[in-house]
This record gives C-alpha cells, sequence and structure tokens, in this order.
C-alpha cells in the first residue's frame, strides 16, 4: 500500500486533525514518512488507532526520526508504538497541534504537513528497544501488561539514586534512549523515571539501569509527574488537544483522581518556575505527595523559584501536610549544549534524588518513595543516621514519644564528594539551627546534632545543605512527631497563605 495525507496548517486551524488510513489487506509492517521542517516537527502530536480503536502509536514528533514505523516487534517499532498485527481496515491517523505555537510561529502563513504511509519495511534510529512493556492484546489504550513490576536489580539496603524527571526524544527531549542511558551510567544513576510530556514509553533499551515508569501531565496551567503509572492517564489526550481550555482544570483533577485510585504516585513540578509554575490553584493538597523542589538546576531562573519551592515546602509541613520533597534535572538538552549563563550541563542526575530501599525493584522504590525515605543532593552523598531510644530512623518517619513528656533525637549526618568545607542546618518547625561540622577525612564531613520533640506536639525537623554562599547542597526530609489538622485545603489558598513568606 502507499497513501499520502496531507494537512493545511495555518493560524485558523483547530487544534485536532484526523484522517482516514485505508489498509486493504494485513500487512507485516507500517511505515509513516513526515515531511514537515524541524520546528514545525516541535508544534504537534502524533496518533495512530488501529482498526478496533487501539491505540498503537503516540509521539510529540518533536526530535524525532522523519520514519516512524510499526512492526512486529519492539526492535523494529518506533518508540511510542505498540508492536504487533497490522490488520486489515480502517485505521485512524490524528494530529493533535499547539495552536498557540502555530499562531506564534506562522503568522500569516499556510504550511503543508504530508504524511506518507506504505507497508514497506524501512530502517529506523529509534526503536523502542529489547524490552516491551505492552502487547496489543491490552485490554486497554497503553496498558502496561507486560512490565515486569517486582523486578530484582540489587538486593542491597542501601540508598540508591535516581532521577525522577526526565525527557527523551519521545517528547521534546534532544537525546536518544541509548545515549540518556550512557548518561545516567556516567552519573552513577541506580534508576530513571521517564517522565514525557503526556505520552508514554511503550518499553525500553536492554539496561543495567531501573526504568520505572512515568509521565509528565503538561498543560498550560502546570505540569505534573505521575509514577509508577501502568498505563496512560484518562484524560491525557484531551489535555493535549487543548492545554490551555478552562476545562483543563477539571481534567487535571480527573487524573489526579485516578491517580489515587490505582496508586500512583503525583508530584507538582517546578511550581514557581517563571511561565511553568503551578497555576491550578483549586487542585486540593490531599492529592499531592510530593512536590519538586530543585528542579534544574543549571537554568537561568531555576536558583529564585527552587528556593522558594523549598520555603512553600516547609510552610506545607508546618500546615500539617506531609508531603516529601524530591528533584528533578527536568534535563531536555544534549551533553555538550548549555543554557545562556551556565557553567555546567543539563543533565539526568542533577540533582540526584536518593531513596533508601531493601533491595531494588520497580515496586520497592515505589514504596519507599511514598513513605519519604528520600534525599536530594547535588555534587555529593549523605549519610543519615537517626536514632531515639535505641531505635533507628529514616527521613520521612514518624518518631513515637510514647508515655514520656519528650523523646531526645540524636541526628547525624557525613558529607562526602565536597571539596569545599559545606555548612549544614537543622530546619526544626522552619527555624534554621547552625549545626557543628567536623572534618573526619580529606572531603568527608559530620555533622551532629540532639533535638527533642515533647509529647502532644506536632514538630517536624529536616535538613539542609549548602555551600558557604548558600547555594543548594542537599535537603533530607523531615522527621515528625504528632499530627496537625491543615486549614489551608488547595494548593491556591497556601500559595495566598505563603504571600510574603517565600
Amino acid at each position: 500500500m502507499r497513501e499520502k495525507i496531507s494537512f493545511e496548517i495555518n493560524k485558523n486551524t483547530d487544534g485536532i486533525l484526523e484522517a482516514e488510513v485505508l489498509i486493504s489487506e494485513p500487512l507485516e509492517v507500517l511505515s509513516i514518512m513526515l515531511d514537515v521542517e524541524q520546528v514545525e516537527m516541535l508544534m504537534g502530536y502524533l496518533f495512530l488507532q488501529d482498526e478496533s480503536g487501539k491505540t498503537r502509536f503516540q509521539k510529540l514528533l518533536g526530535y524525532s526520526e522523519r520514519v516512524i514505523q510499526i512492526g512486529s516487534s519492539s526492535e523494529c517499532t518506533t518508540i511510542g508504538g505498540v508492536p504487533g498485527k497490522i490488520g486489515q481496515g480502517s485505521w485512524k491517523l490524528t494530529l493533535c497541534i499547539f495552536t498557540e505555537e502555530v499562531r506564534k510561529y506562522l503568522g500569516a502563513q499556510t504550511i503543508p504537513v504530508t504524511f506518507e504511509i506504505t507497508g514497506e519495511k524501512k530502517e529506523i534510529k529509534e526503536s523502542i528497544g529489547e524490552e516491551c512493556w505492552v502487547s496489543e492484546e491490552q485490554k486497554c489504550p497503553l496498558y502496561y501488561d507486560q512490565f515486569s513490576w517486582n523486578q530484582k536489580f540489587n538486593g542491597e539496603e542501601r540508598w540508591y539514586k535516581g532521577d525522577f524527571h526526565t525527557h527523551t526524544r519521545l517528547s521534546d527531549g534532544k537525546e536518544t534512549v541509548a545515549n540518556a542511558m550512557e548518561k545516567a551510567k556516567q552519573m552513577q544513576m541506580d534508576f530513571y523515571v521517564p517522565t514525557e510530556h503526556n505520552v508514554i514509553h511503550t518499553g525500553w533499551k536492554h539496561t543495567e539501569v531501573m526504568i520505572v515508569p512515568g509521565v509528565e501531565v503538561t498543560a498550560e496551567k502546570g505540569h505534573c509527574n505521575l509514577f509508577g503509572i501502568d498505563r496512560l492517564p484518562s484524560r491525557i489526550k484531551e489535555i493535549i488537544c487543548r492545554p490551555a481550555s478552562e476545562q483543563a482544570e477539571t481534567w487535571v483533577t480527573e487524573i489526579l483522581q485516578e491517580a489515587a485510585e490505582r496508586g500512583w504516585l503525583v508530584s507538582i513540578n517546578h511550581p514557581f518556575l517563571h511561565v511553568w509554575k503551578w497555576k491550578f490553584h483549586s487542585i486540593p493538597l490531599r492529592m499531592v505527595q510530593f512536590l519538586e523542589i530543585v528542579n534544574d538546576p543549571t537554568y537561568e531562573y531555576a536558583k529564585e523559584s527552587n528556593e522558594k519551592a523549598i520555603r512553600f515546602l516547609d510552610l506545607l509541613w508546618q500546615e500539617g501536610y506531609r508531603i516529601y520533597g524530591i528533584g528533578g534535572s527536568d534535563s531536555h538538552n544534549l551533553i555538550e549544549e548549555r543554557y545562556d549563563g551556565a557553567l555546567e550541563p543539563s543533565v539526568a542526575g542533577d540533582p540526584g534524588t536518593h531513596v533508601f530501599s531493601k533491595g531494588l525493584t520497580p515496586t520497592k522504590l515505589l514504596q519507599n518513595l511514598r513513605k519519604g525515605h528520600i534525599y536530594v543532593s547535588r555534587y555529593c552523598t549523605l549519610e543519615v543516621e537517626i536514632t531515639a531510644d535505641g531505635e533507628t530512623y529514616l527521613p520521612g518517619e514518624h518518631i513515637p514519644v510514647g508515655t514520656k513528656e519528650a523523646v531526645r533525637i540524636q541526628y547525624q549526618v557525613v558529607i562526602r564528594g565536597l571539596e569545599e568545607c559545606p555548612v549544614v542546618y537543622a530546619v526544626i518547625n522552619r527555624v534554621r539551627m547552625g549545626m557543628e561540622l567536623t572534618e573526619i577525612e580529606k572531603g568527608v564531613y559530620e555533622a551532629k546534632t540532639e533535638i527533642l520533640f515533647s509529647a502532644g506536639e506536632y514538630e517536624w525537623m529536616r535538613l539542609d545543605v549548602r555551600k558557604e554562599d548558600g547555594t543548594f547542597l542537599g535537603y533530607v526530609n523531615p522527621i515528625y512527631h504528632g499530627a496537625k489538622t491543615p486549614q489551608c485545603k488547595t494548593f491556591g489558598e497556601m500559595v495566598q497563605k505563603a504571600s510574603g513568606m517565600i
């Protein structure tokens, strides 16, 4: 077969363009060649549904190759595709375009976007890889019926380093999956969570780095990540097609409800970052488990927005919420690229988010993430030891007082990897207290403190690690005692309360 589909795109074009693809007989492969310029590739998503209505391909065109293919196996299918039979019948091609970007870029111009569709096998450079997480027998669109949630990657009880905010060429990242994995190994990462904009990976290249499925729900008024997803969220396509719609807040709320029902974890991304800050103010905070406190520290607006996020999270804890801080590189770039004014590349694993776990499987990582056994760092690793009444605790845990008036907590941290002596603070109920630091060997620093948690009180304490000039180095999530009922119920109410304090 050979068929051409062309769309005329201009400032008046609707955001959803659809065309029927008639397949007269079963095929071994289905190949799509794109005739479109690079800048226009960044303006839209491509979807393909088969004759039974199942999604067989989804991708932000972005920086991808101009040849897309669906074949019988994951190694001859482009990332974002579902390998399997190419059945006879009526398939549907959908192009969802960013209408605002089109108006901005094209002005009064009209451009053609052409897809040539054939049954000829092509050479593709961006295949899914050896591991396929979906099958054509899926019960619902893009369900991970082949993902191994309990695959064991390591048996040790220790801190594991990874990144909870990453991008590849499946959306608007510039790196291939293969290159992303090479960089992950160079950054000594144990796990990697792909969080593409509104689309999900359907498999992966073979790697020693553990992959945990995620997605970045991306709308005009904010972005949030979902971790541990087992399918494409239900309202994603509506958000893709109408990201600035007044209904977007309703769709995002429905996705967060779906996350709660299916056990996915929710993180608000870069909540105060320039034009990408979180503006879905009616979202209930009870639906959120994490706040991204360090987003791509090499980006020009990052320092101010990340510091606001850290201070805001302190206020959330003071309010009574147990929402944990995580990091995300949000890296989109090639290793040789730099943002304006940046001295370092934006790379996955910077910052590193470290999760303590007894062994490493996707399920165990998510369980310990949910418990808040987390610290975030740049340039260094931390060894945290928290004891009270002869018991050892981890960040994120409740410290019981029992029948006594108070419990005495010994808190120790060892910091490795820094060339200069850091500054360490204990942050107790939003009050920062300097901790005495000792260099126990060259480049290894130890800080200790003792604190009291009193019976009948709600109290919390976290650790803050900085350079002498105040630059961020580390954030250890709080331990706490007691409970407090929050008065602010939504993100917007909390932002209003935080006015002047962050």
